[in-house]
């Protein structure tokens, strides 16, 4: 009798799983914390073998290369691809025509950006790199990760999870794989070697993006959407800023104590984005959920938003007490030149909860019209974080620098609440809500 009753329970439970894992949020969530766990496995191997390979000064000049691309990328088509995620999760059938404005616009804005980027990186790193290293890693991400990125938003429109997943983990596969072959390679890898195989798996990678995206979505329609300039400029102001907030620390910390120190504290950071994977699933698979929310007004919005809350904290604090229960054996893996790294770890354990908080505010604001109030936070605190960061580096060291940014990030996320609350939802305009 006990044995049929568990039985039973067993099964309701099983049938009640299995009823929540078909609802679209929930598969969702499913599907984009395997995206971002197997993200997370190649991208902790790819850590291992780059910084084992380069050492921590190499480590540090590649990653304030990569940081400073990545940031200007996001000038790169002027926020098209976020345009095209807002409008094709209203509206798939517009699919074309904004994937062919992203296409124009991209190829509009990339002459520009080039040479700018180059520029100010040979200004930070001056002649410690050969310029033309410089040039390759900035053209493979401001041009080649940028199709990626532009193709697995296209998925995330139409909520396809699972193709997201394809070109997100065979993007960080191909870059795991040639960093493998080159290590193979009789001698030592040179950061001016492996600029040339990032360069090689960034156009593999965005070839095969891009041919996914023309074979189950369609092909551009080209067609330059001027109504929808203004709202695409904010959300590319509002995302270069974000990528401030996440990046700009890294060349700070190089600029400021040494290109080993930043290689370390880049280390540091990297083992916190990558556990933060669970909470960025649970962002990403909310993401547009909350634009339809918000059709229905400001107070539904909110009420979906804060309905997230709990479970971005019970997503948050386990990877917390993980991180802090391994950062002892970081350089154990890494080896000795990553010594100070344990200590960015542990400053920074609770970033990824303040992350989820800010993040979930940050979608609230977004879908509710609110951009200028979610861009202005940005661009204060982006702006506070290369002063603030610097100071705690010179008054402090890694430990300084991490303490002092982990001290932004509460600043952005109470902002963000805090406005969320004390400003209202503007009324609906015509050219910001509909394509």
């Amino acid at each position: 009798m006990n044995s049929s009753s568990a039985s039973r329970k067993f099964r309701a439970l099983y049938d009640k799983a299995l009823g929540l894992s078909r609802r679209p949020l929930v598969a969702n969530t499913i599907s984009y914390t395997i995206n971002f766990g197997l993200l997370l496995v190649i991208q902790l191997v790819f850590f291992l073998f780059i910084s084992r390979a380069l050492g921590a000064a190499d480590y540090g000049l590649f990653i304030t290369i990569v940081s400073v691309s990545i940031m200007a990328g996001f000038l790169v088509g002027l926020g098209s691809e976020y345009l095209l995620l807002q409008r094709v999760a209203v509206e798939p059938q517009s699919f074309d025509r904004y994937l062919g404005h992203s296409l124009i616009m991209m190829g509009l804005t990339f002459p520009f950006v080039l040479p700018g980027t180059i520029a100010l990186l040979y200004v930070l790193i001056g002649d410690t790199v050969p310029l033309s290293t410089i040039a390759i890693v900035t053209v493979s991400d401001l041009l080649l990760t940028k199709l990626v990125i532009l193709s697995a938003q296209s998925y995330m429109a139409f909520d396809r999870a699972r193709k997201q997943i394809v070109i997100n983990v065979l993007a960080a596969s191909l870059k795991l794989a040639f960093l493998f072959v080159a290590t193979l390679l009789p001698g030592s890898l040179t950061l001016q070697e492996w600029a040339w195989w990032y360069f090689a798996a960034g156009i593999l990678s965005a070839l095969a993006a891009c041919w996914l995206v023309l074979r189950d979505l369609g092909r551009p329609t080209f067609t330059l959407i001027r109504d929808d300039l203004k709202l695409s400029l904010l959300y590319c102001i509002e995302f270069f800023a974000i990528g401030g907030m996440k990046d700009l620390d890294k060349p700070v910390v190089v600029h400021t104590l040494s290109a080993d120190a930043g290689g370390q504290y880049a280390a540091g950071f990297r083992i916190i984005d990558a556990a933060s994977a669970p909470v960025r699933a649970f962002l990403y698979a909310t993401y547009t959920r909350h634009f339809r929310q918000a059709q229905d007004g400001q107070a539904s919005s909110l009420a979906f938003g804060v309905k997230l809350l709990p479970v971005t904290v019970f997503l948050a604090l386990p990877v917390a007490v993980f991180l802090l229960l391994i950062a002892g054996f970081i350089p154990l893996v890494l080896g000795e030149d990553f010594a100070e790294t344990p200590t960015v770890v542990m400053c920074l354990a609770f970033y990824p909860l303040l992350m989820g908080l800010s993040g979930v505010g940050a979608d609230i604001l977004r879908a509710t019209g609110r951009q200028r109030v979610r861009m202005a936070l940005l661009i204060s605190t982006s702006l506070l974080l290369i002063p603030v960061v610097s100071l705690g580096a010179a008054l402090g060291g890694l430990a300084g620098a991490a303490l002092f940014r982990f001290g932004v990030q509460i600043a952005l996320t109470a902002g963000t609440w805090f406005f969320i609350f004390w400003t209202k939802a503007p009324a609906p305009e015509p050219d910001e809500t509909a394509g």
